[in-house]
């Protein structure tokens, strides 16, 4: 692994883990804030929706103040968020004030994140090894849902402000670790004014702000980014609704529903290593690997969610951690293959592009699954997400497949 990989990888990885950390915290900590399946449905789609919006401004955002930069103004995002939300758990301000500002901060930095990091590592890692690196850096995701699912209800419980202030300093810490790297390892697209395009962005001036052009004209990514949409949209149910789900209608103890939410998450972590070690493999075609996650989230997915009342412990466990692997392990792959079609000059903004159609999807998805929720009952809104996206993995496959 080379000097720069070595140097950006770990701060861009924790970037991750603490924007991770401050969204999951409505998530996990909603049982404990009283917030109901449909509130909290109502802020996750508020917070894509702004996540939407500033990914596909990371482009522009890249050129303007650079990449390393942009990850730092995101660790000051979440850092505003879980100081207002800090101050109204002590008590500072009417009740439940600081939900829609903190939702507002979170979607800030939640959108241009992953451009950032991906416009930094495309310019800084080989080709072939960024499958590889990609994935260790997506499991900051991973890393963050669990610190979140096991400690923050811990914290609360010793003080209602606690575990927001603790996340708060930590994003400051890494906010400064970023602005750190820029001297060594350049912070700016400028950059990569003497690095290759790639297959999309040949022919693409630098100063082009979003990646939309490449995008249309590009089938590769249309199909990934059709990909993309649904297998975000299963990932981020399970992330938003699974504590409530096994809580309300699997009716388990809240201690006992966090470690399985941690087990499912550190289940994705394995995932996205085992994942981008293969991908690595000569020969592999990405597209049918990630068609074959596709069919893995149905096969473990249906039987949990479909199953007769309460399953038993260890089929918890078991189909949980398989669900992980799965739904929570594609994203570096899939963020790998973005960038290398895009060539390192217009990773940054090709994944933003890419991405502004998954978080506008997931906008929309956490209001549809909890009113489908409502009605019908959780288990089946699982349903309906976990064959969408074993239909396109299906397809994936097949298309892969003739080609």
């Amino acid at each position: 692994m080379s000097t720069a990989v070595a140097r950006t990888l770990p701060a861009l990885t924790a970037v991750q883990a603490l924007v991770a950390t401050g969204t999951f915290a409505l998530s996990v900590l909603a049982p404990q804030l009283g917030l109901e399946v449909q509130q909290l449905g109502l802020l996750g789609s508020a917070l894509f929706a702004v996540g939407a919006f500033s990914s596909l401004m990371a482009g522009r955002l890249i050129r303007r103040f650079g990449d390393l930069q942009l990850a730092a103004l995101c660790m000051a995002a979440v850092m505003l968020a879980m100081l207002c939300l800090a101050c109204d758990a002590a008590g500072i301000g009417p009740s439940r004030w600081a939900l829609w500002p903190a939702v507002l901060f979170l979607g800030l930095a939640f959108g241009p994140e992953t451009p950032a990091s991906a416009s930094v590592l495309a310019r800084v890692t080989p080709l072939a090894r960024r499958p590889w690196v990609f994935s260790i850096r997506q499991t900051g995701n991973q890393i963050g849902a669990m610190a979140g699912s096991l400690l923050l209800p811990l914290l609360l419980f010793r003080h209602a402000a606690l575990p927001f202030a603790l996340v708060a300093s930590l994003a400051l810490c890494v906010g400064l670790w970023c602005l750190r790297l820029v001297g060594r390892d350049g912070g700016a697209v400028a950059a990569l004014s003497q690095s290759g395009q790639g297959e999309a962005g040949a022919g693409r001036s630098n100063s082009a702000g979003s990646g939309l052009h490449e995008l249309a004209t590009s089938a590769p990514l249309r199909l990934l980014t059709a990909t993309m949409l649904v297998y975000m949209v299963t990932q981020v149910c399970l992330n938003l609704f699974v504590m409530s789900h096994a809580v309300r209608h699997w009716q388990l103890p809240i201690a006992l529903a966090a470690s399985l939410v941690a087990l499912m998450q550190g289940a994705g972590l394995v995932g996205r290593l085992l994942w981008g070690w293969i991908a690595q493999r000569p020969g592999l075609s990405t597209g049918r690997l990630l068609g074959a996650l596709g069919l893995s989230m149905a096969a473990s997915g249906l039987p949990l969610f479909l199953w007769p009342a309460t399953p038993p412990a260890w089929v918890l466990g078991t189909l949980l951690a398989l669900v992980g692997l799965s739904a929570s392990g594609w994203n570096g792959v899939m963020m790998a293959e973005v960038a290398r079609i895009a060539g390192p000059a217009r990773a940054g903004a090709v994944t933003g592009a890419v991405l502004l159609f998954g978080y506008s999807g997931l906008a929309l998805a956490p209001i549809a699954f909890a009113a489908l929720g409502a009605r019908t009952g959780t288990d089946v809104s699982y349903a309906v997400l976990l064959v969408a996206a074993g239909l396109l993995g299906a397809v994936v496959l097949w298309r892969f497949r003739v080609e």
